[in-house]
């Protein structure tokens, strides 16, 4: 399809952003941007680690020994798979609803400006992480605080069941984030299957938009219980799972012994066991859908000196939530969702709407 085209499709749907709402949870974070010295010159100026693996060389030398290095703070924002998300989508003019850890009794005033065309409800304090973030990654540090230690029964005690029926059956898409981070994700997710889905009366059936985020710490229990409730939310919604290739991999080998390094392999060799309806798999270079008569896929727009990577990811999910919204077919939503990411990553900040066109409009897409 011709960019185009995808451009006209979208121009002729963007007013149908602003009658949705999506509903998103559960995390929230302050985070900490920075980056790795890793020289200085004579005239002082400053060097940092380009890549991830010149830092990984950098300690593996540095072995049996001790050694300091000086860090470089860039940047204090909000964080958490759920704000930047529900920031993101805001940006693109969708009304939002963020349930999560955003400050208590209070907002912190880090969230202030989280949503200014939706709500914040907030049953706990945030966790804090620090992102080290290099040309062609990122590596996160989160201290959870009290965050691992609060399950469904403190969001019902500090919200209010009703409201969260509320708030799920009024939304055209349901966020659900960051499941590998909180260890009582899985019992919010049940809370959610038990007192809130069976309750709520939805105008259409809604979209269950997943994205765990990092898994590698998570037992293969953990993680085929957590597909066990997924397939239970697609019972009462259209299920989407998206994952990064270290994210599909990891859950790849809950079911087989495997080796794979491409994405469309590892994707297709997952997706038969997960039994749900999607599948996004995506990375700095491609991104796949895989359903259940096809597979979709796409280039993305990969930059080598991103502005800001932290939340790349998130800034995907936005735009593939906006997409669904807006009803694009998969080929154009594959490449919406990489262009809202793509202009993130240049810019560091949340694109509208318009901006997204232009950045469309003026980037030549390597599929083009």
């Amino acid at each position: 399809m011709e960019v185009a085209e995808i451009i006209q499709h979208i121009q002729e749907r963007q007013h149908i952003l602003a009658q949705r709402r999506v509903t998103l949870g559960f995390d929230g974070f302050i985070d900490t941007i920075a980056k790795i010295i890793k020289d200085k010159g004579v005239q002082n100026e400053t060097l940092f680690f380009p890549r991830i693996q010149d830092f990984g060389h950098y300690v593996l030398d540095k072995s049996a020994s001790s050694f300091s290095l000086e860090v470089a703070e860039q940047n204090v924002k909000l964080g958490g798979n759920m704000p930047i998300t529900a920031h993101a989508l805001s940006s693109l003019g969708v009304p939002v609803n963020c349930v999560g850890a955003l400050g208590h009794p209070r907002i912190h005033p880090v969230f202030e400006h989280l949503a200014p065309n939706g709500q914040m409800y907030s049953f706990a304090e945030p966790g804090y992480a620090t992102a080290y973030e290099f040309d062609n990654g990122k590596m996160m540090f989160a201290q959870m605080e009290h965050l691992n230690q609060l399950g469904w029964e403190a969001i019902v005690e500090k919200i209010g069941l009703d409201t969260l029926i509320q708030l799920f059956s009024n939304s055209d898409l349901w966020a659900i984030l960051n499941w590998s981070e909180i260890d009582a994700s899985s019992n919010i997710w049940r809370g959610l299957l038990t007192d809130v889905v069976p309750k709520c009366q939805p105008k259409n059936q809604a979209i269950a938009f997943f994205d765990l985020s990092d898994c590698s710490k998570r037992s293969d229990e953990a993680i085929l219980e957590m597909l066990a409730l997924l397939q239970q939310f697609s019972k009462n919604a259209q299920v989407i799972l998206s994952l990064n290739s270290n994210e599909a991999r990891r859950i790849l080998q809950c079911f087989m012994a495997t080796n794979l390094t491409e994405l469309l392999e590892i994707g297709t060799s997952l997706y038969p066991f997960l039994r749900l309806p999607t599948l996004l798999i995506h990375s700095a270079q491609h991104t796949f859908c895989i359903t259940n008569d096809r597979v979709y896929s796409c280039s993305s727009f990969w930059t080598a000196h991103p502005k800001l990577s932290t939340g790349a990811g998130d800034h995907f999910s936005a735009g593939m939530a906006a997409a669904q919204l807006m009803q694009l077919d998969w080929e154009s939503a594959l490449i919406f969702a990489n262009a809202v990411a793509g202009c993130y990553v240049r810019s560091g900040i949340s694109p509208t709407l318009n901006e997204v066109v232009q950045f469309l409009t003026t980037t030549s897409h390597a599929n083009q």
